[in-house]
């Protein structure tokens, strides 16, 4: 068994497996997208090949993952390259209704 197969088997939940990468690699507790990499690379085998290594300094100076997913949003939100699957569509406007009858009472 591999120290990755080890660590995978003492570390079963997500919340130990956050924990242990915010505890060993102290940047991913400024950047989630960060954090989120080095969970994949750890964690989830099927794809950890295909993330190598990205320093840390070339992650801060990339484009935000939240400012894409912002821009993703907004285009959307103008009927413009809507989600291919019905599913994810059905959910983000369901979600956005709900958004609009809280929004005005708040």
């Amino acid at each position: 068994m591999t120290a990755g197969q080890n660590l995978i088997e003492k570390l079963r939940t997500v919340r130990e497996r956050v924990e242990y990468i915010l505890k060993t690699y102290p940047d991913a507790r400024n950047d989630d997208f960060y954090l989120y990499l080095l969970y994949v690379r750890h964690f989830e085998p099927k794809l950890s090949g295909y993330i190598k290594f990205i320093p840390f300094s070339l992650i801060k100076s990339a484009t935000r993952f939240e400012s894409v997913r912002r821009i993703r949003q907004k285009i959307q939100e103008e009927g413009r390259y809507l989600p291919t699957d019905p599913e994810i569509l059905e959910k983000r406007r369901k979600l956005a209704k709900i958004y609009r009858q809280v929004m005005p009472r708040i």
